[in-house]
């Protein structure tokens, strides 16, 4: 149980598309209730996410591994549409400006987090969503790192926008968050072309 929450943790903590936003989101609203929301869209995301990716993986990888190439093209796509939103809503050099990232779009972008998949296929023991018990066990353990962890990139982004306003409030920090999620997407690309070429 202690590798599996720890493996939940270190890749939790990894900086990426949810996690950028998250920053964002500490960054704009600060570590309030309004921004707790963004969390709580986070958790929800990936339950579901994990839970089908759970239960179907076999039959899709078996039967109809295009569906999963589908996928892995969807969430690029998304995470394209996330970058480029959040690099033209940015206000050039007004503090107050927010990067115009919503709950829902946090969600979906969570949603098609190849985290949750890695979670799934590395992290769950096998036959964890087979068996109630097991996956109300995972669950619980996942809930348990996953708040405190959302909480902590909120916290962050809300630290800097304190200690260092004038860098963070304004384009530079959103256009950087926007190239972290530019990149991971291409990342993305590249190895579901790989996967494709080399099948």
């Amino acid at each position: 149980m202690s590798y599996i929450a720890l493996s939940l943790l270190t890749v939790l903590l990894v900086p990426g598309p949810t996690n950028s936003l998250l920053l964002q989101t500490g960054i704009n609203r600060g570590l309030n209730t309004s921004s707790m929301k963004f969390v709580a869209a986070e958790w929800l995301a990936y339950v579901i996410q994990m839970s089908m990716w759970g239960v179907f993986i076999d039959l899709l990888i078996t039967d109809h591994s295009w569906i999963v190439v589908a996928t892995k093209v969807f969430a690029v796509g998304f995470l394209f549409y996330i970058s480029l939103k959040l690099w033209f809503s940015v206000k050039d050099n007004m503090p107050g400006a927010t990067a115009g990232v919503s709950v829902p779009d946090l969600f979906v972008a969570t949603l098609t987090n190849p985290k949750g998949l890695f979670f799934v296929s590395f992290v769950a023991p096998v036959g964890t969503f087979l068996s109630l018990d097991n996956y109300l066990s995972f669950m619980l353990l996942f809930t348990a790192i996953i708040f405190p962890v959302g909480l902590v990139w909120i916290a962050a982004g809300a630290f800097c926008s304190r200690k260092l306003q004038a860098i963070v409030s304004g384009r530079f920090l959103s256009r950087a968050i926007s190239l972290v999620i530019g990149l991971f997407a291409c990342g993305m690309l590249f190895n579901i072309a790989s996967q494709v070429i080399f099948a």
